[in-house]
C-alpha cells in the first residue's frame, strides 16, 4: 500500500499566511468590527499557524519515536505511550501503520504488534490537533483492521474476524476519511474470502474500488482487483480471474503491484493444465520476482516454480525440493496456512513418485500442525484421511485433490461468521 492520507490541520492557517505573504487583508467584517474582534481574529491566526508547525515537527520525528517504542520491551510499549506525550500524535499512529503494511510481507507477527500499537497511539492523540474525533476513530478502526488482517495472514482467521468486527464498530464513530474506509473494506474483504463468503467479499471489494476510484488511487484500484480476481480462482472462473489480472496491470505498473499480478497469472495457469504457459511467463518474470525479493514473494515464487515442476512431471525431485524449501521459508517467517496449503502441494509429489513412508510423515506433520492452529474439525478430518490412506498405502492423486478442496473450504468460521 502507498503512504496513509495524514490529516492536514492548519488549512485556514495556510490561507491566511498566504494572503499575509501577499501583502492581503481578509475582508471587513463591517462597521461593528472592534479592536477585540481584530485581537481575536489574530489570535486564531496564530493558532492554526502553530498547530501545522506542530504538525510538521511531530511527522519529521515520527520515525526516531516508532524506534524508541521498539527498543522497549513489548510489555512496555502501550504504558509508554499512555504516559509520555511525545508518543500521543496522529502522525505517529499513521508511521506506525505504514511500517505495520510494510512488515506484513515478511512477519506478520510484526505487523501486528504495529497494528497494536497504531492504535493505542491513536486512542491517546488529541482530537483537535488532529481533525476531531471522527478522524481519530477512523485511525483506530484502520489499526484494528491492520491488526486483524495480519491475523488473517497468520491463518488464525477465527481471531482476525473478531478483530474485524471490533474494527466496524470503532469505525461507526466516525465516517470522515473516505480512505480509510476504502482500505478496510478491502482488508475485510480478503478475510471474507479466506472464510469463503463470496458474496460479501465481493461486495466490499465494490465499494473499495469505487472509493479508490474517485479519490484517483490507481495503485489500491488494481489491488482491489487482484483481490476480486483471487474470488474468482477459487470459484473455479478462471477465464473471468485472467481477464480481472490483466486488468489490473493496466490500471497500475508498480512492480510490488505487477509481481503480484504475474504470479497469480502463472498459479493460475500452472493449476489449470496450462503448466508450459505458466513455465513460459514465470521465465519472462525472473527480473521481476528478484526485484521484489521481499519473504513473503520469495517463497511464493519456489511454491509456484515447484508447482510447474510437478504438473510437467520431468523432474518431480526438483518439485520436492523447491516445495520444501517454500514450506520452510512460510514457517519462518509466520505464514503457517500457506505453509501447510504448500505441504499439501508436497504430499502429492510424493504420492506421484509411489513414497507413501514420505505420504504418511508429511500428512502426519500437516495433522499436528493444524491441530496446533486451532482450525475447524472439517481441515483435521480431510487430513486425517490423507493420513490413514497413507496408512494403508492407497493415496491417490484424486484422494489428494479433493482434501485440497476440503482443507480450502474450512476456511469457515461456521455459525459465528454470520
Amino acid at each position: 500500500m502507498g503512504n496513509l492520507p495524514e490529516k492536514r490541520t492548519g488549512v485556514l492557517a495556510r490561507a491566511l499566511a498566504q494572503a499575509l505573504a501577499e501583502n492581503k487583508t481578509p475582508a471587513s467584517a463591517g462597521p461593528g468590527t472592534s479592536l477585540e474582534d481584530d485581537q481575536a481574529f489574530m489570535r486564531l491566526v496564530q493558532t492554526a499557524l502553530s498547530r501545522t508547525s506542530r504538525a510538521s515537527d511531530e511527522r519529521a520525528a515520527a520515525p526516531a519515536r516508532l524506534d524508541e517504542l521498539l527498543a522497549l520491551p513489548v510489555a512496555e510499549r502501550e504504558p509508554a505511550v499512555v504516559a509520555d506525550p511525545r508518543y500521543q500524535t496522529y502522525s505517529l499512529a499513521t508511521y506506525t501503520l505504514e511500517r505495520s503494511e510494510k512488515a506484513i510481507f515478511y512477519d506478520p507477527a510484526q505487523a501486528r504488534e504495529l497494528g497494536r500499537l497504531a492504535r493505542t497511539i491513536a486512542t491517546q492523540a488529541d482530537p483537535l490537533a488532529c481533525g476531531g474525533t471522527a478522524a481519530v476513530a477512523d485511525l483506530e478502526a484502520y489499526a484494528l483492521a491492520m491488526e486483524g488482517n495480519a491475523l488473517r495472514v497468520a491463518g488464525d482467521l477465527r481471531a482476525g474476524f473478531e478483530v474485524f468486527m471490533d474494527a466496524r464498530q470503532v469505525q461507526e464513530r466516525g465516517g470522515a476519511d473516505p480512505d480509510f474506509g476504502a482500505r478496510i473494506d478491502y482488508l475485510e474483504a480478503s478475510l471474507r474470502r479466506d472464510l469463503r463468503q463470496f458474496g460479501a467479499s465481493l461486495h466490499l471489494l465494490d465499494r473499495a474500488e469505487k472509493a479508490f476510484l474517485a479519490l484517483n488511487d490507481r495503485d489500491n484500484l488494481a489491488r482491489t482487483l487482484i483481490k476480486r480476481a483471487d474470488v474468482f480462482v477459487i470459484q473455479g472462473d478462471f477465464a473471468k480471474a485472467s481477464a480481472t489480472l490483466e486488468g489490473a496491470l493496466r490500471v497500475s505498473c508498480q512492480p510490488t503491484i505487477a509481481v503480484v499480478v504475474r504470479h497469480n497469472l502463472i498459479d493460475l495457469m500452472a493449476k489449470s493444465g496450462r503448466a508450459l504457459e505458466a513455465s513460459r511467463l514465470f521465465e519472462e518474470s525472473q527480473a521481476l520476482y528478484l526485484q521484489v525479493s521481499d519473504p513473503l514473494n520469495t517463497s511464493r515464487r519456489l511454491w509456484v516454480e515447484g508447482i510447474i515442476a510437478r504438473e510437467l512431471g520431468e523432474d518431480l525431485e526438483r518439485a520436492e525440493s523447491l516445495l520444501t524449501q517454500a514450506i520452510e521459508q512460510l514457517s519462518a517467517a509466520g505464514y503457517g496456512y500457506d505453509a501447510a496449503l504448500a505441504g499439501l502441494d508436497l504430499v502429492t509429489v510424493h504420492a506421484a513418485r509411489g513414497e507413501s513412508e514420505n505420504v504418511l510423515r508429511i500428512a502426519g506433520q500437516l495433522v499436528r500442525l493444524f491441530e496446533a492452529r486451532n482450525v475447524q474439525p472439517e481441515a483435521l478430518a480431510a487430513l486425517t484421511m490423507v493420513h490413514k490412506a497413507a496408512e494403508k498405502k492407497a493415496v491417490s492423486l484424486a484422494l489428494l485433490a479433493h482434501v485440497t478442496e476440503l482443507v480450502n473450504a474450512s476456511r469457515v468460521l461456521g455459525s459465528a461468521a454470520g
